[in-house]
């Protein structure tokens, strides 16, 4: 990212305020704008967009396809749920399918990953070049970085045991400072009651900022539907309501209506057992980059 800052005597700190990203594109860096850095006084821009090789995904079912054929940088994939905690089967399929619809990169990127404090937003740019060739008939130049990025350790215990090896899950904190072409955020927790319980790891709107600024070409929000009704108790926080429902308007607008629907069985295009029949919902990011509101 550059920036600018204000000449300060010499005996000052120098500031200087990040506000341009090579990372994302300009509708992500508008989202993160509206979303955030707008209180602190930035307004982000970014790069033109980037669209994802969609030829080289294989996608088996028509709600991937709506997914990674949306042209947005940002989808959400939400279901219907209030059960899960700490784990949710309901999130491992749907990032299990999702990631294994896309050409992976060999081997993945190492994650950025702090021991300091967790930051409040997005990194400089650290893109890498991929010259892997195989027999594949996806070429190297086509092959993307995947990553999954959860709140929980459990969970991502969860999505090791099924992503390919090509595929790294971990917590906001160790993607502090990495990223990927495609980024999945599994929120995991589908209790209401739960996420009030722990509302600085699920409410707090700077982790869920970082969470979604790790991706060059897609961020895919995969939650239930149940956490858009929940609001921090914080008082500070309270007239801006529930954080994941201001992220869904502010990403999707008001009452939008569904790229696709239908039950997980047919977005995973396999049985899934006592989930196979929740109902699942795809909604791309409209985001006005030219700086009107939702």
């Amino acid at each position: 990212m550059t920036g600018h800052g204000a000449s300060e005597p010499a005996n000052q700190l120098h500031i200087e305020q990040l506000t341009e990203s090579y990372r994302f594109d300009e509708e992500l860096a508008h989202l993160l704008t509206q979303f955030q850095y707008r209180e602190d006084g930035i307004a982000l821009t970014a790069a033109k967009s980037r669209p994802l090789p969609t030829e080289s995904i294989d996608s088996t079912t028509a709600g991937q396809q709506a997914v990674f054929e949306a042209g947005s940088s940002l989808v959400f994939v939400c279901y219907d749920d209030r059960g899960h905690t700490m784990v949710n089967p309901i999130e491992t399929a749907l990032v299990d399918a999702l990631t294994t619809a896309l050409p992976h990169e060999q081997p993945p990127q190492p994650d950025g990953g702090t021991s300091e404090p967790l930051g409040e937003g997005p990194t400089p740019d650290t893109r890498t070049t991929n010259t892997q060739t195989d027999d594949s008939p996806v070429t190297a130049r086509d092959r993307l970085s995947v990553g999954v990025v959860t709140p929980h350790n459990a969970q991502r215990g969860a999505l090791d045991a099924v992503l390919p090896d090509t595929v790294q899950a971990n917590t906001v904190e160790k993607y502090q400072g990495g990223e990927r072409d495609v980024i999945a955020v599994s929120a995991t927790v589908s209790d209401p009651g739960f996420a009030r319980k722990e509302e600085q790891f699920i409410l707090n709107p700077r982790r869920l900022l970082v969470a979604i600024s790790r991706s060059k070409l897609l961020t895919v929000v995969v939650c239930s539907t149940a956490l858009f009704e929940v609001t921090p108790a914080d008082s500070e926080r309270l007239d801006d309501g529930p954080v994941w429902a201001r992220l869904f308007t502010q990403a999707v607008g008001r009452d939008p209506d569904p790229a696709w629907a239908g039950p997980l069985v047919e977005f995973i295009g396999d049985e899934d057992g006592d989930h196979a029949n929740v109902p699942v919902r795809i909604y791309p990011s409209d985001i006005d980059t030219s700086g009107g509101e939702q």
